[in-house]
């Protein structure tokens, strides 16, 4: 039977096999191969009973490998206004630059032209920065279908992340006495960050225990807090006089015995389940 084992890092191991099971899962079902994680190694053992299958299911882990490996975590809107934005940043640093060697031949006027064209040049920056921020997480959010109580902060600044944590946190705290939500909360485990920008994750803790959020964190860097609504409103109840609907009797002539097929039983497909091998 033709089989295939492709290496994968720990990290990996969560990205193929996706939650509860269900990349992996969908893998198998695509392709008609049958996929194990071995912890030796680890690696992704791949079997089918034709080399195509192989082929198929093989293409497909080394596609999650190099997703994991360089993320698309802003989308091609937010990479565009992140590099405008890098472009405005270089281009302030230069006129400052230019400034200050004006300066030193006694340009004054000169210098303070460019100045004020670098000051531009640093609120375009950041207005950039801004826009960037808002098509990143609506790519890592609403675009994937997630609603009100799932927040991916990937791809963001740290600073632009709290806020909009803040925000989202507080719009569910609008939610009547009573009603609390469970919000999955997305920091990560800073695998991608550079080196000392491995902050978000603390700074999400931080903010979690300073409001008192009942919180847990499920994986490094996922956590699931309850957020209780404050709203002055109360969850609606019944008013006095208000009756359940009723429904009308039936006579037991009038109630139809459903026929049963003697095949029904024999003709359901049987499913198999895949082995995972932890």
């Amino acid at each position: 039977m033709p089989e295939k084992c492709v290496g994968i890092t720990k990290v990996q191991v969560g990205h193929v096999m996706g939650k509860g099971g269900s990349t992996l899962k969908g893998i198998q079902e695509r392709t008609g191969a049958t996929l194990c994680i071995l912890e030796d190694g680890p690696a992704v053992k791949i079997t089918a009973d034709d080399a195509s299958k192989v082929a198929a299911a093989e293409a497909e882990v080394q596609k999650i490998i190099a997703n994991q490996q360089n993320p698309d975590y802003e989308g091609p809107t937010g990479a565009r206004l992140r590099k405008e934005a890098n472009e405005l940043g270089q281009k302030r640093s230069k006129l400052f630059e230019q400034a200050t060697k004006m300066r030193e031949v006694g340009d004054q006027e000169g210098a303070n032209k460019l100045v004020s064209m670098a000051k531009q040049a640093g609120e375009d920056m950041n207005a950039r920065h801004r826009e960037a921020a808002v098509a990143i997480a609506k790519y890592n959010n609403e675009d994937k279908g997630k609603g009100e109580n799932y927040f991916d902060m990937h791809g963001l600044h740290q600073e632009e992340a709290m806020e909009m944590l803040k925000v989202r946190m507080a719009k569910l705290e609008e939610k009547p006495v009573g009603l609390s939500t469970e919000f999955e909360v997305i920091a990560g485990a800073g695998h991608h960050s550079a080196p000392g920008a491995q902050k978000l994750r603390g700074a999400t803790q931080e903010y979690l225990k300073l409001k008192g959020y009942v919180y847990e964190e499920v994986s490094t860097g996922t956590f699931l807090v309850k957020v209780p609504g404050h709203s002055a409103g109360v969850l609606s109840k019944p008013e006095e006089g208000d009756k359940a609907p009723t429904t009308q009797k039936q006579s037991p002539e009038s109630v139809k015995k459903p026929k049963s097929s003697p095949s029904a039983a024999t003709s359901k497909s049987k499913k198999t389940s895949c082995c995972v091998c932890m």
